[in-house]
C-alpha cells in the first residue's frame, strides 16, 4: 500500500505530516491527492484564521491593503470586460 503526503513547516519551525493511503491504481492515487488537497487546505484556512486573530482587526474585517484599493490609475489602458482581443489587420499591398 502506498500513500501521497505534504509537509508543512509553519513560521515558527513546526512541522506538520498530512498524509493519505492510497491503493496501486491510478484513480486511488487521484483520489488521494484531491483527499490531500482538501486536508491541506483545511490546515492553511485555520492558520490563516490564527494570524487575522493576531492582527490588529480582531473583528473579523480584512485589513486594507493598497492592492484592495487600486482603482486601475496604474497607467495601463482598461479593455472593457467583453472585448476580444483581435491581432492588428492585416495591410494591403499597393
Amino acid at each position: 500500500m502506498a500513500a501521497v503526503r505534504a509537509e508543512l513547516r509553519r513560521r515558527d519551525g513546526v512541522t506538520e505530516e498530512v498524509s493519505v493511503a492510497v491503493g496501486n491504481n491510478l484513480s486511488s492515487v487521484i483520489g488521494g491527492i484531491h483527499e490531500l488537497s482538501a486536508s491541506v487546505s483545511r490546515l492553511l484556512t485555520g492558520l490563516v484564521e490564527q494570524d487575522k486573530g493576531r492582527g490588529d482587526d480582531a473583528q473579523g474585517e480584512p485589513a486594507d491593503t493598497e492592492e484592495e484599493d487600486s482603482d486601475g490609475d496604474d497607467g495601463e489602458p482598461e479593455t472593457p470586460p467583453n472585448a476580444e482581443l483581435q491581432p492588428p489587420s492585416k495591410r494591403s499591398r499597393t
